[in-house]
């Protein structure tokens, strides 16, 4: 059967953005597209949910339009975890994405009291998430928050009442939870020891609700690096140790597959939403136009399936977890 799409497929020469090779596909339905596993994935980053409409806020309703989006074009959302074991688990000839909130504003994650039970707030983040799900069961959409546990309005999502019951929501239910400093300190305009505390404090106040939670994942307060870009990774700070396994960046643009020699974990870019120029509504209609960009699944979380053009350009080892599959797919 999907030889004879192929055969019925107007080809169109598209030059892959990794860089190394061309394919004959079709733009278009995502369901015809071939497993690309060096292709580039989308890690999207939030701020506010709530209005109006801004440069770091996202409406409910524009954020729920963004999920409709990709959904309705062959995307699929994974735990950031999966991108970074490489075991992704997103059906075959789906792109897989990630989202990401920075700031643990209210906004992300609310609850309303109704009578003597909580309820989420169906227009916060989460919210739109879970009921998002309920809709689309085939669509399981998850997160990655990165919170502030020592700042005033945004301290761990903002109602001091229920930081308990959020952090096992968040916990129970496949969201995960990141640190993104104590106090949104700008790290490069303080010495080794004031940012190993900024890092140490945030992830001794999250296991203080959370007790053994492992805090994997950094994202940089305003993008900006420690002047030791080791203590991202790892540090300690009065005989308490972090480690973190990723380090995000504030812009902007997709990263490559986890299974190319240029992906970086320390170093993973992320697309801001909103409807600008580098939003991920123009980062769909450049895959669309220019499908051989996006990471394409081949629905095996422990396969491989890359072009004969661009085996070269995968990670070393990768075969000692992997099985690597060579396909058919011919350059001009």
């Amino acid at each position: 059967m999907r030889l004879k799409v192929f055969i019925l497929l107007t080809a169109i020469v598209v030059t892959l953005n990794l860089g190394l090779a061309t394919w004959d596909i079709q733009a278009g339905d995502p369901g015809t597209l071939p497993p690309n596993e060096l292709g580039q994935i989308m890690i999207l980053e939030y701020h506010l949910i709530g209005y109006p409409e801004g440069r770091w806020c996202r409406t409910p309703e524009n954020f729920r339009k963004d999920l409709e989006l990709l959904y309705e074009n062959g995307y699929y959302p994974i735990p950031l975890q999966d991108l970074l074991s490489g075991e992704i688990k997103a059906p075959v000839g789906k792109t897989p994405f990630v989202i990401t909130f920075d700031d643990s504003s209210a906004g992300q994650f609310r609850y309303l009291k109704k009578g003597d039970r909580l309820e989420i707030d169906p227009q916060s983040g989460v919210g739109v998430m879970e009921q998002f799900k309920k809709e689309h069961p085939d669509f399981p959409v998850t997160a990655t928050f990165y919170v502030l546990p020592g700042t005033g309005k945004s301290r761990l999502f903002g109602q001091e009442e229920y930081i308990q019951e959020k952090l096992n929501f968040l916990a129970q239910n496949g969201y995960e939870i990141g640190n993104h400093s104590y106090g949104h300190e700008n790290l490069g305009k303080v010495d080794d020891t004031a940012v190993q505390k900024q890092l140490a404090l945030a992830v001794q106040a999250i296991q203080k609700y959370l007790p053994g939670y492992q805090v994997r994942s950094f994202a940089l307060p305003f993008g900006v690096h420690p002047k030791n870009r080791m203590l991202a990774r790892e540090g300690e700070y009065q005989g308490f140790k972090y480690r973190h396994n990723s380090v995000m960046l504030v812009g902007s643009g997709p990263v490559p597959s986890p299974y190319s020699a240029e992906f970086n974990p320390y170093q993973l870019e992320r697309i801001q939403a909103g409807d600008t120029p580098w939003g991920p509504k123009s980062v769909v209609e450049r895959y669309r136009k220019n499908p051989s960009l996006r990471f394409v699944s081949d629905g095996d979380p422990l396969k491989i399936t890359v072009s004969q053009e661009l085996q070269g350009k995968l990670s070393r080892n990768l075969s000692r977890k992997f099985q690597v599959v060579v396909s058919n797919n011919k350059s001009n």
